[in-house]
């Protein structure tokens, strides 16, 4: 996924461009809320994390230019002044978090796990059926996968791949977005390499079309009509 930050303290945005490049494919960084715009038009990264308080145009103008097109990407606010108008506001831009600078990164580090969940939950609802073949069909508000009608049943763990790799149409998933996202971003601290293709494997033996695809320098996939 992809990050736009929008910071005008040129060392603060720098540093925390630089952890945030540790966890997103792409990190974009801007100085104003004009600038913040113009990359979010160019790029429409998925999450963004606007200062309140910027040049030009602010957080909050950045973010309202934003929902009147864009209902799907998160938002993480970020001020150094609680304003209780400006909270009002926030609350009808549909914000994943507001939080107080100086930001706590424990604080950053659940916005940014809340944001990516919440993006997926989203964009998979915005379909409730995907058609992985045609008669092979995933539900995204039941959580389900059916074959001719028939339920195949699914562990917790097996329905999180579904929901991650059905999220995006015919788009590559990484390894380690698929962990993070089906068992949590510790997963990665106790890697095991074989916990996946396990998981991968037993999947393909319930199911009655090979529908999952897999590169080694992309990742996995699942087709979609």
């Amino acid at each position: 996924m992809s990050i736009l930050y929008a910071e005008d303290e040129d060392l603060t945005r720098v540093n925390y461009a630089n952890y945030f490049r540790r966890f997103f494919k792409e990190v974009y960084e801007a100085k104003d809320g004009e600038e913040a715009y113009q990359i979010y038009l160019q790029k429409r990264p998925e999450i963004l994390i606007l200062d309140i308080d910027m040049p030009k145009l602010d957080g909050l103008e950045v973010a309202l230019k934003i929902r009147q097109t864009d209902k799907t990407s998160r938002i993480i606010m970020l001020t150094a002044i609680i304003d209780t108008q400006k909270l009002i506001l926030a609350t009808e831009l549909n914000l994943t978090k507001y939080l107080s600078k100086p930001i706590k990164r424990d604080e950053l580090k659940n916005a940014l796990n809340l944001s990516v969940k919440q993006f997926y939950d989203i964009n998979t609802k915005i379909h409730k059926t995907i058609k992985i073949s045609y008669d092979l069909i995933w539900n995204c508000e039941r959580e389900d996968l059916s074959f001719k009608n028939k339920i195949i049943k699914l562990t917790k763990f097996e329905r999180r791949f579904f929901r991650i790799l059905t999220s995006k149409k015919n788009h590559f998933f990484s390894q380690e977005e698929i962990i993070i996202f089906v068992w949590g971003e510790d997963a990665l601290l106790d890697y095991n390499p074989s916990r996946l293709k396990n998981l991968v494997k037993r999947i393909r033996k319930k199911l009655p079309v090979d529908c999952i695809k897999n590169l080694y320098s992309l990742g996995y996939k699942v087709d979609q009509i």
